[in-house]
């Protein structure tokens, strides 16, 4: 339980930080991570706590939507991070997809390719936006998104 709730407290501090001193790709991405951890929590209270026998269908949802909507973001953002998000985001989604092949022996690999990539995620954000804030104060303001 200690694990989720540091885990909270870490989405709390960087979408503040985010969202204080990143640009549009760091306030939406920080967007991305509050709203995986708010349907997280509804997920919760509608199918109860998650067996790690068996994918749970709202993580799997939860999970394939906060990767589209990173890739988008990292697609057109002028910044690089958001792509290693992307990258950490695919290994939670092939875990889905490898534990629906097997059942028995990977509880604590799904476990692990399911928690530990989004604690990256959160560091990344944090990451992403100081190297923002010192590009910025390098250059000058710059433009978040990459032209058309």
């Amino acid at each position: 339980m200690l694990f989720v709730w540091l885990t909270r407290l870490l989405i709390c501090l960087s979408f503040l930080f985010a969202t204080r001193k990143g640009d549009e790709p760091e306030r939406l991405v920080a967007i991305i991570l509050l709203g995986m951890c708010g349907f997280d929590i509804a997920n919760h209270l509608i199918f109860g706590d998650p067996t790690w026998f068996e994918v749970n269908p709202g993580h799997f949802v939860i999970d394939v939507w906060s990767l589209l909507t990173m890739t988008w973001v990292a697609l057109r953002a002028n910044r690089g991070w958001p792509l290693w998000l992307c990258a950490t985001q695919l290994i939670v989604v092939m875990a889905h997809f490898a534990k629906l092949l097997e059942i028995d022996e990977a509880r604590r690999s799904y476990w692990i390719m399911t928690q530990v990539p989004p604690l990256l995620e959160l560091f990344g954000l944090m990451i992403g936006t100081w190297t923002h804030m010192l590009r910025q104060q390098r250059i000058g303001h710059y433009s978040p998104w990459r032209p058309a």
